[in-house]
């Protein structure tokens, strides 16, 4: 799966799950997909679809995140006297690991995740019946939608790069794919 799938499966599929589902009061937080609040802690949560979804430069760059949103709210959540709870939630897999050296926040995925957001012990195997029975009822349109975009796709490609016998023009196709672009001339603009 791609990384612009996983996000459109995370933003449309896997965060309003969470935020329907949690077991705790949701606010919105800068840095963070969503925040689970309880009486005694602040649980950032940054969700990714699957747990092999960051390199080093990533991970890096979801400690500054964390670090930065811990040290905006540092002074509110003394008062209230929560604590900082950064996590990384993974929808599938498995991992409950607490934060280490090189990755200062929680990563928890699969059954462990699903728990802590809802409270359900089984909420994650709940998800695999909805996800089988609920794309039913979308299939029609789903199936009418897609056919028009494919016919689309099959319009415009024969147009622009099939001869009129339908036979792929390959060195067009090419060219349009991986030639440099032309160079922009400047226009002046026009005083009057």
């Amino acid at each position: 799966m791609s990384s612009s799938d996983e996000t459109i499966f995370g933003s449309e599929f896997f965060e309003p799950i969470c935020k329907h589902a949690s077991k705790f009061i949701i606010a919105a937080a800068r840095g963070s997909d969503f925040v689970l609040e309880a009486d005694d802690a602040y649980q950032a949560i940054s969700l990714k679809f699957g747990p092999n979804a960051f390199n080093s430069d990533q991970v890096s760059k979801l400690n500054d995140r964390f670090r930065e949103m811990e040290n905006s709210l540092r002074a509110t959540l003394r008062t209230l006297r929560k604590q900082f709870v950064p996590i990384m939630g993974c929808a599938y897999g498995k991992g409950n690991l607490a934060p280490q050296k090189s990755r200062r926040y929680f990563k928890l995925a699969g059954q462990e995740f699903w728990e802590r957001v809802t409270g359900d012990s089984a909420f994650y195997l709940k998800l695999v019946t909805f996800m089988r029975d609920d794309p039913d009822k979308h299939r029609p349109a789903f199936t009418e939608a897609w056919d028009r975009a494919v016919n689309r796709f099959v319009r415009d490609f024969t147009c622009d790069f099939c001869n009129d016998a339908g036979e792929i023009e390959w060195e067009r196709l090419v060219a349009f794919n991986s030639r440099r672009p032309e160079p922009q001339i400047a226009r002046k603009s026009s005083r009057k």
